[in-house]
């Protein structure tokens, strides 16, 4: 299957008779849930942010965050754009790699806006 895990919601097509306010009820519960997950439970709360992500990006009313200027915003306040300095002893340049973790991630988020998977992630 191409696309997100939740696409047509075939799986678990009763999720769209809910709320987005009851979706979002059922993610934060989740994740403050002492319960372990088992790969059935991530399956089914990934579909459940599918079904939120879809509505979202459906509701105009919904501000777009702009990963790049937030990116830059975040750069020039962690001051992580001088990466040429020398590392602080103790530190394996820490920043040069939370940079490149950020970058990655950005990238991920702005494919994922667009519909498609994250590079690496595994198709179910």
């Amino acid at each position: 299957m191409s696309g997100l895990i939740g696409e047509n919601n075939g799986s678990y097509p009763f999720l769209n008779r809910f709320s987005t306010k009851t979706l979002r009820q059922l993610l934060r519960e989740d994740f403050t849930s002492k319960e372990p997950s088992t790969p059935e439970s991530d399956t089914f709360i990934t579909c459940v942010a599918e079904v939120v992500a879809r509505r979202e990006g459906a509701d105009p009313s919904i501000p777009r965050f702009d990963v790049e200027a937030g990116w830059r915003s975040l750069q020039a306040h962690c001051q992580l754009q001088d990466t040429d300095s020398a590392p602080a002893e103790g530190d394996a340049g820490g920043a040069g790699a939370l940079e490149a973790d950020l970058s990655r991630m950005a990238a991920q988020w702005n494919q994922l806006q667009r519909g498609g998977e994250a590079d690496g992630q595994q198709e179910t």
